[in-house]
């Protein structure tokens, strides 16, 4: 029996030597003492390694690359116009410019602007756009737009359309609209004769019986009718006597007026009454 207890101890020394063996290593001083030292071990925790230099969050990765797929739904128009034209078409949208009341201050006029535009049909028949904008220091103002169907064969010419705006005064410190149609009618009788009749028929949004500015302005739309010829003086130049009535809105009736007239006219630029 004794010696079976001998036998377990001596296994379990053995075992025990065998797994100090595996974690010590074992020293022998220059006393004779023996030591157990530790043996090194490398351990490897496998942490992956931290690169915070291109670290982005995924919702802004999302976001950049929706950006990058945005296309804008609107064309790219690219004006090829002048410069001093590109400026000049600007006073359509005044109010929308930083500087305009630095503008305004320096010259009440600066924003005025007249621009025409003519498509043409057939060889006979096209359609003319007018857009301005006048301006009368301490007086007033007006800015309108008109199309007309021009219609011109041999002698004839018959022009017909409508106008539409918005003016203002001393008398209405907003602006207020107006509108209304025209037409006329042109013939050349011969080389140095030229008859010409129009009419016309506007409308303002509070009358022109308030506002006496409207009466007094030549350049504000009333309701006429008139005709006049021209005769030829010279190569480009005629003088033109005629009748218009206009329609008196103080005592509402026709106002008789008579016309004396230059008129200056080649391919491109006429002057005169129309």
């Amino acid at each position: 029996m004794k010696r079976g207890y001998f036998i377990i101890i001596v296994l379990l020394a053995c075992v025990s030597y065998s797994h100090a063996q595996s974690v010590f290593d074992f020293v022998l001083n220059r006393e004779g003492k023996l030591t157990a030292v530790p043996k090194f071990k490398a351990l490897d925790f496998n942490i992956p390694e931290l690169s915070y230099k291109t670290y982005t969050p995924s919702k802004l990765t999302e976001f950049e690359k929706k950006l990058r797929e945005f296309t804008p739904d609107f064309p790219q128009i690219h004006d090829e116009r002048p410069m001093d034209m590109q400026v000049l078409s600007q006073a359509y949208r005044p109010f929308f410019n930083v500087f305009t009341p630095m503008i305004r201050r320096i010259s009440p006029m600066a924003l005025d602007f007249q621009e025409f535009d003519f498509t043409p049909i057939s060889e006979t028949t096209g359609v003319l756009t007018v857009g301005e904008q006048f301006t009368w220091p301490g007086v007033g103002g007006l800015t309108r737009v008109s199309s007309s169907l021009v219609w011109q064969q041999d002698r004839w010419t018959l022009t017909g359309g409508a106008f539409a705006g918005r003016y203002f005064t001393p008398f209405n410190y907003s602006p207020d609209f107006m509108g209304g149609v025209n037409a006329s009618v042109s013939f050349e009788a011969s080389d140095w004769l030229t008859l010409r009749g129009w009419g016309q028929y506007a409308f303002y949004q509070k009358g022109e019986r308030t506002n006496p500015h409207m009466l007094l302005n030549p350049y504000y739309n009333h309701t006429s009718v008139g005709g006049a010829f021209e005769v030829k003086v010279a190569e480009g130049f005629r003088v033109g006597v005629g009748i218009n009535y206009e329609y008196n809105p103080w005592n509402r009736r026709m106002d008789r007026q008579f016309l004396v007239y230059p008129a200056f006219n080649n391919k491109n630029i006429r002057i005169g009454f129309n």
